[in-house]
């Protein structure tokens, strides 16, 4: 398995594209504004379409792009960034992936902006609803050919909120140069807005719950096994076992429950 993550410009979160081994569709998720050529890029050299779109939750650092990126059902023959390049204006979006998002969060996808208050404003384009957007499946789903996840649900940044656990062998490329390898198979883990590098997303925003959030941080860390590879939505790649032991938040929420 071989994920991609790249950072956007809209408040540094991090989109992925995650590629099985022998498939011809690719997983993307939060794809987010800034962020499409780069998706574009990973999906030219991996020679794949988009098979669905993932959102972590429903903040719109997470979700602005769905849409168009879910529009890349098809490879184009002259690949994906042509195609884009060549289309950025046109609003034509064609036979559209499944965009999957947990459940309570759906509703955000009719307005993300409206529904996150107290986020600092920013420029964007306007936003477009993708055609197909579905509840992840509960529990554990092959959401691709080759690509198995189990989403465990973390409440507390949003109402949604939610770790997606796999478990395989992988490469992780950050900005095309590869930060980790594992030729068996590991347990690793979109994290999101969960769990950071040393911090936790925050629970100030609309749909927040500090309680919530203690509660899911200590689930998350008694639950998942301590070697899972964190991947998380904004910052760097972790392993919960480091945060377990030096994060703050993660340290609180095991003391006090």
């Amino acid at each position: 398995m071989r994920i991609h993550v790249f950072s956007s410009p809209f408040y540094a979160a991090n989109a992925a594209v995650i590629v099985p081994e022998g498939e011809s569709r690719a997983l993307v998720v939060d794809p987010s504004a800034g962020v499409q050529h780069l998706i574009a890029r990973a999906l030219d050299a991996e020679k794949v379409s988009v098979g669905a779109v993932l959102a972590t939750h429903g903040h719109p650092d997470h979700v602005w792009d769905c849409a168009e990126v879910a529009s890349w059902w098809t490879y184009p023959e002259g690949g994906v960034e042509a195609e884009l390049t060549s289309n950025e204006t046109s609003g034509d979006h064609r036979t559209e992936a499944p965009v999957y998002i947990p459940a309570p969060d759906m509703y955000r996808m009719d307005n993300p902006v409206a529904h996150t208050q107290g986020l600092p404003p920013i420029e964007l384009t306007p936003w477009c609803r993708p055609t197909d957007v579905r509840p992840f499946p509960g529990g554990s789903v092959d959401i691709l050919p080759g690509l198995w996840l189990k989403m465990v649900p973390a409440p507390g940044h949003t109402e949604g909120s939610a770790l997606f656990i796999g478990h395989c062998d992988i490469t992780v490329f950050i900005d095309g140069q590869v930060a980790f390898h594992s030729d068996t198979p590991v347990p690793w883990a979109l994290s999101g807005d969960v769990i950071f590098a040393g911090s936790v997303g925050r629970t100030d925003l609309a749909g927040g719950d500090e309680t919530q959030m203690r509660h899911s941080l200590r689930t998350v860390s008694n639950a998942l096994d301590p070697l899972t590879v964190l991947l998380p939505g904004h910052g760097p790649m972790t392993s919960l076992e480091r945060e377990i032991s030096s994060n703050p938040y993660l340290i609180r929420a095991r003391s006090i429950g």
